[in-house]
């Protein structure tokens, strides 16, 4: 079954890019996101035969307000490039690719051209009963989006499972607590629907019979309106089954069979949903409900957060400690207060305000209990471990050997969280952070966490209308990182000069990660643009500390090279560090130009390097040959995005490199780099895409 899945996927997945042109889509306006001046949207490519995840960059204000005022489907003629999608190219980062598979998506489309159909031959279908009900679901997200905050973001996400940006917070407020396996389960208002439904026809005095048929009717409309979310998927076919089963058979239908059989479908359909938490969570704890339905809200609540515990860890590495105390009493809570508040504020407009205060006392519960320092960063744990867990949880179902496997639970949670929390190797890793540079340094058992550079994207659209809200690669790429090894605070972190794609992260990356320490080059604290970013990070003044060759010789394990003196924060001034793990030393410069390179070797005269991190990405303006020359590196690391405008690295690096016999990998094509010291000057190198090696 998932082979032949499998197989459809890859055969409709386009590896290279290729160019399309007056090609047709058909767009629902219930399904697009706009965020600044890009606008991504799954849509049905025509031509093609298949859903496909497009993005377009507007191309003008105007045009950006045509779209948004746009509430009925309609097909559209696009030009474009067609490929399938990214995977990811750095440890735990988000796989977008396996994302979008988990949808039955196989491939994406850049839009450069795109517009709208007045007359086409297939423009029937904007007509059909599908693009009615998407034409639906798009007035009632803006009709819920009228309504005040937070009522309008939980009608919008419980209702029809559509997650507004400025709700976010709330999202992660309630992941941080540990309780998003409430929105897995929340399906629970389907629940009411049929409750509604039914006490209508009943109070109608029409029979059983009609009413059933009429749910097994709208369930499935519902399923479309309601966005279509696994968990929704889960209880909307769970219900239709049982009814159907009822009135046609004439013979009940347990739960347990009713998800059975939904969960085979769904894997048949789509084996790809396994590898989304919502599903996992969804599938998982509802059986748990099944089989426990007789206990009471506390045992239930408690049930419910240990199954939970692995797959909440796997998927986002932490931990609330109150989260067990919470969900003793969060289930009846969430379904007898807030999801009826949900529902009778959004359809009896003379209670909305009543509602909404009840909405807002919640979420000011929550948001109180969510800063309370009790979230543990466990850290990613093995896979093996989260089967096994998953595995002795199903075990305390029985009675017999429970203190045993208590035991082996605890003592396997200790044992893993010493695995990720205190490596035995050093190591130095360069992020595949694009047109920029972030480098991690790893002292053995975390006892010393240093980063180098955040990275950071350089945006040359000014204008207010452009600007986006999404995350940042300091956020997505080296925090998420760090977290998954269990690491929420570092010591030190190096900004070697002021360029955006060096230190653009910093304030979000601060914000997700602890900063002990901060060191720029002297001078560079005054800079105006520093200043601003600092004010948006969650750094103190007093924790920024200015450094030249002048004021500090060693930092640690680091010995400091650069700069001799006070500067502007610019190229030449970047701070250059070396230091060694394991007899094996480093060099790192930032973008320090060629006469920079010269003068550092001109005052250290004996100085060497193993791992040369080419500086300025590669660029011809660095990496002087008298600088490899004399360091003679056994093995050099390039920075440096995909298909940049820069075109690093340069031919001259790389001639340079080749002339000296110095071997390289480069970020743009191999992902992450791992350096690993393993004794006797060998270097373990490990790249996400390429492989691993040993350099002597």
């Amino acid at each position: 079954m998932v082979s032949m899945w499998q197989k459809k996927i890859d055969a409709q997945s386009i590896e290279s890019k290729i160019l399309i042109s007056q090609q047709h889509c058909e767009i629902y306006p219930d399904q697009w996101q706009i965020d600044g001046d890009l606008l991504k949207f799954p849509a049905t490519w025509i031509e093609g035969k298949q859903i496909v995840q497009f993005s377009y960059k507007f191309k003008s204000k105007n045009e950006k307000n045509l779209f948004l005022e746009n509430k009925k489907t309609a097909i559209f003629l696009f030009s474009g490039e067609i490929k399938q999608p990214d995977s990811f190219t750095n440890e735990n980062q988000f796989d977008y690719r396996q994302f979008l598979r988990s949808k039955n998506i196989a491939n994406t489309v850049y839009i450069s051209d795109l517009k709208e159909v007045e007359n086409y031959q297939n423009n029937l279908r904007k007509s059909s009963l599908l693009s009615f009900i998407h034409n639906i679901r798009k007035y009632l997200i803006d009709y819920f989006g009228k309504i005040q905050q937070p009522l309008s973001g939980y009608c919008q996400l419980l209702l029809i499972g559509y997650y507004d940006s400025d709700f976010n917070g709330q999202i992660d407020i309630i992941n941080k607590l540990g309780l998003l396996y409430l929105f897995s389960l929340s399906g629970m208002h389907v629940f009411y629907i049929i409750i509604a439904i039914r006490w209508l026809f009943t109070k109608l005095h029409v029979s059983d019979e009609i009413c059933s048929f009429v749910l097994l009717l709208v369930l499935p409309l519902y399923l479309i309106i309601g966005g279509s979310s696994a968990s929704l998927v889960r209880a909307v076919m769970m219900s239709w089954l049982i009814i159907a089963n009822q009135s046609i058979f004439k013979t009940k239908l347990s739960g347990i069979t009713a998800e059975s059989c939904v969960l085979i479908t769904n894997l048949y359909l789509c084996p790809g949903i396994i590898f989304s938490m919502g599903a996992q969570l969804s599938y998982l704890l509802t059986f748990i409900l099944l089989i426990n339905k007789e206990k009471g809200p506390v045992y239930l609540g408690l049930k419910l957060t240990i199954y939970s515990i692995p797959i909440v860890l796997w998927n986002t590495y932490e931990w609330n400690w109150l989260t067990a105390f919470l969900s003793i009493g969060i289930i009846p809570f969430f379904e007898w207060l807030i999801i009826p508040a949900v529902i009778i504020g959004s359809t009896i407009p003379i209670l909305t305000f009543f509602c909404n205060k009840i909405l807002v006392g919640f979420t000011a519960i929550f948001n109180f209990l969510s800063s309370l320092p009790f979230t543990w960063n466990y850290g990613k744990p093995p896979l093996f471990f989260v089967v096994f867990w998953s595995i002795l949880f199903l075990l305390l179902e029985r009675k017999k050997g429970r203190y045993k496997l208590f035991l082996y639970i605890l003592i396997s949670f200790i044992l893993c969280a010493i695995i990720i929390r205190y490596p035995l190797n050093e190591q130095v890793i360069y992020f595949d952070i694009g047109q920029g540079d972030s480098t991690l340094i790893v002292e053995k058992f975390n006892k010393k966490i240093t980063l180098i550079d955040t990275g950071g994207k350089i945006s040359f659209n000014n204008e207010e209308w452009r600007k986006r809200e999404s995350k940042t690669t300091g956020e997505t790429i080296i925090a998420n990182y760090l977290l998954s090894k269990g690491i929420s605070e570092i010591d030190n972190l190096f900004l070697t000069h002021q360029d955006t794609d060096h230190v653009g992260n910093f304030p979000t990356f601060s914000k997700k990660i602890k900063i002990d320490n901060l060191f720029v080059p002297d001078g560079m604290e005054k800079l105006a643009s520093f200043v601003i970013r600092l004010n948006n990070s969650a750094v103190k003044k007093e924790n920024v500390h200015p450094i030249s060759t002048v004021k500090v010789k060693r930092i640690g394990l680091f010995k400091i090279l650069h700069p001799f003196g006070q500067g502007n924060g610019e190229n030449k001034d970047s701070i250059t560090v070396t230091f060694k793990l394991s007899g094996v030393s480093f060099i790192i410069s930032g973008d320090l130009d060629q006469a920079g390179e010269k003068e550092v070797i001109k005052k250290n005269k004996l100085l060497k390097a193993d791992i040369l991190k080419t500086g300025h990405h590669g660029s011809k303006t660095s990496t002087a040959k008298e600088y490899v020359e004399q360091l003679k590196p056994k093995f050099a690391i390039i920075s440096a995005g995909r298909n940049n405008r820069y075109g690093h690295p340069n031919v001259e690096t790389l001639e340079t490199l080749n002339g000296y016999h110095v071997p390289y990998v480069n970020t743009a094509e191999v992902g992450m780099i791992k350096i690993l010291p393993t004794g006797n000057h060998e270097v373990k190198v490990e790249t996400l895409l390429k492989g691993n090696g040993v350099i002597k």
